[in-house]
């Protein structure tokens, strides 16, 4: 694939579009204008939120594929037009949940499939980073978005892989430490049909470098995985701890397992296979999110 053209307001992100993809690259101040152009056949989506959904749907109408960055939206009504159009199009459309194509999850959900560890009853996901640590640069951008839904898909959808369903309900308790109004610790619980459980772990003012773990507690055994190196275990009742490790490509570009998902929505426009992260993944994680958001705590002046 080659990029032919970039959208973007200013002339200064126009000038930088130009500089990073070479002088061949056409340029426009608007995405409607760049999805009026035929000679593109597929467009990546990484605007401001509060636009996701607007674009989204725009692009589907034009007959683009469509690569784009989660959420679909702030606000759930919008967020439920953005999904149905998702669903009614036979593009190819991909969430960049870029989490559920690493190798190393791949292999947790194989051995959750095989049987290896019984029925899946508990699944925890946990993200420990240094991102709001004394504040990060972007904190006035979030001040009136959900920590669930600026950050949360990503998680929420690990939980989504071993579960494959929205969860019932869900419950949040955190705080606000560094970072305004955003919430940048805390824990969501969530319950999903057949009294299984879930949980998301969450801590964006630790000093150390990122960590980011998933565990998954079954009938018959467990296994755990670090999603940062590929390192994973598992061990049932009789047995002890096996390992492996599976790691994502390198080097990453800027998140592990985001040369995965872009390798997922190209592979699909050249085979019409269908992608992982599609409508109905989108649709469950999305309602996770927002149960969350339904519950989470609210910001309280000091």
């Amino acid at each position: 694939m080659e990029v032919s053209a970039v959208a973007a307001r200013s002339e200064k992100t126009r000038e930088l579009a130009r500089q990073a993809f070479g002088t061949a690259t056409k340029t426009f101040a608007t995405y409607d204008e760049l999805l009026g152009a035929a000679s593109i056949d597929a467009v990546l989506i990484a605007l401001p939120n509060d636009l996701h959904s607007d674009a989204i749907q725009a692009a589907i109408a034009s007959g683009k594929h469509v690569f784009f960055e989660p959420p679909v939206s702030l606000d759930e009504p919008a967020a439920k037009r953005a999904l149905d159009a998702m669903a009614a199009s036979n593009a190819t459309i991909q969430a960049d949940l870029e989490l559920r194509y690493l190798p190393v999850l791949d292999r947790v959900c194989e051995l959750i499939d095989s049987g290896s560890i019984g029925s899946p009853r508990l699944a925890k996901i946990r993200l420990w980073c240094n991102w709001g640590h004394g504040g990060g640069e972007w904190m006035n951008e979030v001040q009136n978005q959900s920590f669930f839904l600026w950050l949360g898909t990503w998680y929420l959808d690990v939980l989504d892989t071993v579960f494959a369903t929205a969860p019932t309900s869900a419950h949040v308790v955190g705080g606000h430490a560094m970072n305004g109004r955003l919430l940048d610790h805390g824990w969501a619980l969530l319950t999903y049909p057949d009294e299984r459980c879930g949980q998301f772990e969450f801590n964006l003012i630790t000093t150390a470098n990122t960590d980011i773990r998933v565990h998954v507690a079954g009938t018959a055994g467990e296994i755990s995985a670090d999603l940062v190196t590929g390192d994973y275990r598992w061990r049932t009742a009789s047995d002890s701890w096996k390992e492996g490790r599976t790691p994502a490509s390198q080097p990453p570009l800027g998140v592990e397992g985001m040369r995965e998902s872009l390798h997922g929505v190209f592979e699909s426009i050249r085979s019409g296979n269908p992608v992982r992260a599609n409508a109905e993944v989108c649709r469950r994680v999305h309602a996770a999110a927002f149960a969350c958001v339904r519950s989470e705590p609210l910001f309280e002046e000091k």
